[in-house]
């Protein structure tokens, strides 16, 4: 039976409607926000069990400073004839724009081809521009690039379809849990004024950071901005689902255990006789000199800081 004209327009309507729907519901693209905040370009690693596969999560990286206070900016340890690749530009010293571009450089470099096998991440991002100045919210925000304080309520923003990068310039080893707290919040209530989908719902906030300096049996990593970061997610609801942070695996607040695959924890780690495969020593391989001569991954312990297996500690579910 011939179904009327009006009738049959009617229909094609309703399902073209429906295919919009369901694309904007997460079939073909995400539906929940997930809020990744990194302390350092080259941290993000530390939660990818929680990250890596989610095509339903657009990921919102917080990069919180520029890793501008290393070492290695002003004498990179790269090993040529390795497969690194080389800092660009080429450091000029500590608190240095080249020094901050070359640490930007590397965390795109790094994401994008993590990417590769990940359609979770975007093969590329878009530079969306500088953002700001926001409100301090009452927050003393400052770092000290080697002398005075600099307060800086901009942030830069990269965005693409599955992800987004805002980054903000707090200082290296300068990060404050009020800090935390001010980019945070800063970002889950300004996510139209910084350029990201402001229609999808919060679904967790994951700090990309491991932090030790309690329990024995893990690596011992105590370092300020981690702690920070671990002390603004552990004591401050952010309204946005619950709240995570990696840990050594002793710490009694464990409540999840995830693990990066093998696959991508090879995209990240592997290395071939004395050839740099993965994307993390490729990319990252400058910021460590001497003997390996980059940061090595632990595939079934966390005898080192960059592990498989992770451990985190949950709060506000």
């Amino acid at each position: 039976m011939k179904r009327p004209r009006a009738t049959l327009i009617m229909v094609l309507a309703v399902a073209a409607a429906l295919a919009a729907c369901t694309f904007q519901a997460g079939a073909n693209g995400p539906n929940k926000m997930s809020y990744v905040v990194v302390p350092h370009p080259d941290d993000e690693i530390q939660a990818w069990s929680l990250i890596e596969n989610s095509t339903g999560n657009y990921k919102v990286f917080i990069v919180l400073n520029r890793g501008e206070q290393t070492f290695y900016c002003g004498s990179p340890g790269y090993d040529e004839g390795t497969g690194e690749i080389p800092p660009d530009p080429w450091p000029q010293g500590k608190w240095t724009p080249s020094c901050e571009s070359a640490r930007t450089n590397s965390f795109f470099g790094f994401m994008e081809a993590m990417a590769r096998t990940d359609s979770a991440l975007p093969a590329s991002f878009t530079y969306a521009g500088v953002k700001g100045p926001f409100d301090s919210l009452g927050t003393q925000v400052c770092r000290f690039d080697d002398g005075d304080c600099v307060s800086d309520l901009t942030a830069e923003v990269w965005t693409s379809h599955v992800a987004a990068v805002v980054w903000f310039n707090l200082g290296d080893g300068d990060v404050t849990a009020d800090e935390v707290k001010w980019a945070i919040t800063t970002v889950r209530d300004n996510r139209t004024a910084l350029g990201i989908n402001d229609t999808l719902r919060n679904h967790n906030l994951i700090g990309a950071g491991y932090w030790n300096g309690t329990y024995p049996g893990c690596s011992d990593y105590a370092h300020a901005d981690h702690g920070a970061m671990h002390e603004a997610l552990w004591n401050t609801d952010f309204d946005v689902g619950y709240q995570a942070a990696p840990t050594c695996k002793n710490d009694p607040n464990v409540t999840r255990i995830e693990e990066v695959t093998y696959e991508h924890f090879h995209d990240a780690f592997e290395i071939s006789g004395n050839t740099r495969v993965g994307w993390h020593p490729v990319h990252y391989g400058w910021l460590l000199s001497g003997d390996p001569g980059y940061w090595p991954g632990d595939y079934e312990s966390q005898d080192i800081e960059f592990h498989r297996i992770q451990h985190f500690w949950i709060r506000f579910r």
